[in-house]
């Protein structure tokens, strides 16, 4: 088996500092024909949902670490209490590898830091020197990491120099996360007449979230308050107000990590913290730069683009997923979603028990099973999926045969649970240029909730009895509106794949309201289910009908025969003709009946010819009604 090398992080931001640490990494690795696994979570920004927390974090449990030669651990993105010093005890114990720590610093491995300190004294002594300020105040990181000692040290030895006395009050510690915004503003405001003139913040998100609250009190950024960031994030460029930051050099921290991974492979000593390099830039939130104008446009316009269309698709997919009640229905759903996550190729692994939860009792249902087995391979050409079922040792990550055998190549991992239930995990792969999307973690955890939501189900009533449920119409035994639409877009799927012609027909029962005025709603009840049954009568093979209103009816036809639709309406009128002589009800079963075939089967056109058919639909009804004399309503 090939060498490896693992990352092991936390929730990794489309800025410029991870796609290209990760992507200079994945270059070190695969040029010493050695894989690079980046293990990832999605963290949790609500703190009270615990067992979600748990679920996170077993991510680093996947691997077998004595596959590795070197793990690098990326600690200030585990946005999960407790994950980072659980992780570091782990590594402890397990790694025989080299371990080295960016961003931080642990005692027992190597660490290299940005050069933090140095960094936070030049943009201080950029307010004291260029802008003339005193009252100057910081926003320090998470406390228990190296990284927000360096830069608040470098914040301090600054103001010392200037002479500047620094007190408690002018220093708040904040967790390098979104939601602290309210608390800064309060602890540096504290009753007093006079702002500050500047807040030096420890990274951009924090930086964010103070503007805003500031904003919010009609304080205004900068003419009121300075401000500034660090790690030139995303969320820093593109607001309102572009930060003031520092760049980290991913690429440069990507060769001092794998340069420490070689010498300590070869027995070398190296020095407990090295340092790279960092740049100031300088924007709008310090009245210096210019809004915005470092950042590559087309780059913003793209992740805009990319959240659009993740919570377009993200709602769709959640809702289809509910409707999954078998294997067969859950891996549809999983395969048709899949490209959506933008990965060139992917798996889907599994615990043994996952589609069979039963068989593990539930304390030991937070962790991996030791084997495996691998559900689904995924291609971005998609009529390339395959579900191979095939076991394995977890420890492996993937099959070995499943591995690329000529080329090394760089493997993201992702947990997929529900709460803190473990099922598997995702491995995917990536394109040139390619990188985990906004999407993925809603395909992750859409797949978890599924499974968990299949097993608890099962443990109530069997898969025919939740389709029921779920999906048929109590009175008709028909489907009803979320069965219709779900067999809706399979068939549509079979006819593409056919190239077979779909066919929407949309029915009203005519004169279901005088059955009921005059004999009663149990006989319009009976006159209903009479109705579904002569409907049900006349389809063939795959075909399906649905009662999804009152008197409102409909059915999907799928046929090979273009004139399919034509013979429809032919068969209801003779079935109908037949059941009311056999009936002999003192009313007529009819319906009127519209039918539109489908040309293109994209969901616009779906949807439009849903609307023709009913359009055609009330037309016949109102003939109908105008032959029987009657006004239509």
């Amino acid at each position: 088996m090939r060498k490896r090398i693992g990352f092991i992080c936390g929730q990794i931001q489309r800025e410029e500092y991870y796609p290209k640490l990760i992507e200079e990494l994945g270059i070190l690795a695969n040029g010493s024909d050695m894989d690079l696994f980046v293990f990832i979570n999605f963290g949790v920004f609500d703190h009270d949902i615990l067992l979600y927390a748990e679920g996170e974090k077993s991510v680093y449990r996947i691997p077998d670490l004595d596959l590795f030669s070197g793990i690098i651990v990326e600690e200030s993105v585990l946005h999960i209490d407790g994950m980072a010093d659980e992780l570091y005890e782990y590594l402890k114990k397990n790694a025989r590898c080299p371990v080295i720590y960016l961003k931080s610093k642990r005692e027992a491995f190597p660490g290299i830091l940005f050069s933090d300190k140095q960094s936070m004294k030049d943009i201080t002594n950029h307010f004291i020197k260029e802008h003339g300020f005193t009252r100057i105040c910081h926003m320090a990181g998470r406390w228990e990491l190296q990284d927000a000692h360096e830069r608040c040290e470098g914040y301090m030895e600054a103001m010392l120099e200037a002479g500047i006395p620094v007190t408690d009050s002018m220093i708040f510690y904040g967790d390098y996360w979104k939601n602290k915004g309210k608390e800064a503003v309060d602890h540096f405001l504290d009753g007093k007449n006079d702002l500050p003139e500047a807040i030096v913040c420890a990274n951009d998100f924090m930086a964010v979230a103070l503007m805003k609250e500031l904003l919010s009190r009609g304080i205004k950024v900068p003419e009121d308050v300075c401000v500034s960031g660090y790690d030139n994030a995303v969320e820093g460029q593109d607001f309102s107000i572009p930060v003031t930051t520092f760049d980290t050099d991913g690429k440069e921290m990507a060769h001092k990590a794998f340069s420490l991974i070689r010498d300590l492979s070869r027995g070398k000593e190296v020095p407990g913290i090295s340092y790279v390099n960092n740049r100031m830039i300088l924007r709008n939130s310090c009245g210096c730069g210019t809004q915005s104008h470092d950042v590559d446009l087309l780059r913003k316009i793209s992740l805009l683009e990319e959240k659009h269309f993740g919570s377009s698709y993200i709602y769709f997919m959640i809702n289809s997923f509910e409707v999954a009640f078998d294997e067969v229905d859950i891996f549809s759903r999983a395969d048709f979603y899949f490209k959506y996550t933008g990965a060139e190729e992917g798996y889907i692994c599994l615990t043994e028990d996952a589609l069979d939860a039963s068989a593990r009792p539930v304390e030991k249902m937070n962790d991996y099973t030791d084997t495996m087995i691998l559900k689904r391979i995924y291609y971005s050409d998609e009529r390339r999926y395959k579900g191979p079922n095939s076991k394995f040792e977890r420890g492996n990550i993937l099959p070995e045969k499943n591995l690329r055998e000529n080329e090394a190549s760089t493997y993201y991992v992702i947990p997929v649970h529900s709460q803190n239930r473990v099922y598997g995990y995702l491995c995917l792969m990536y394109g040139k240029d390619g990188f985990p999307n906004n999407f993925l973690q809603s395909y992750a955890g859409s797949l978890g909730s599924v499974i968990d939501n299949y097993n608890t189900r099962r443990m109530f009533m069997s898969t025919e009895e939740m389709r029921k449920v779920y999906l048929k119409d109590e009175l008709t035994g028909i489907y009803n509106r979320r069965g219709l639409e779900q067999n809706l877009n399979i068939l549509s799927d079979r006819a593409k794949r056919r190239g077979s012609y779909l066919s929407i027909v949309s029915l009203d029962m005519d004169g279901l309201k005088k059955i009921n005025d005059l004999y009663g709603h149990a006989e319009g009840d009976a006159s209903l289910s009479e109705f579904a049954s002569v409907l049900l009568s006349v389809l063939e093979n795959e075909e399906i009908c649905a009662r999804y209103g009152g008197d409102e009816f409909a059915a999907i036809l799928l046929s090979s025969d273009k004139d399919r639709h034509l013979r429809f309406e032919d068969d209801l009128e003779k079935a109908l003709k037949h059941a009311n002589e056999v009936l002999q009800k003192p009313y007529t079963l009819h319906a009127s009946c519209g039918v539109v075939s489908i040309q293109d089967l994209s969901t616009e056109s779906i949807r439009a010819c849903m609307v023709a058919a009913d359009k055609i639909m009330y037309e016949n009804k109102k003939k109908y009604k105008e032959s029987l004399g009657e006004k239509a309503r």
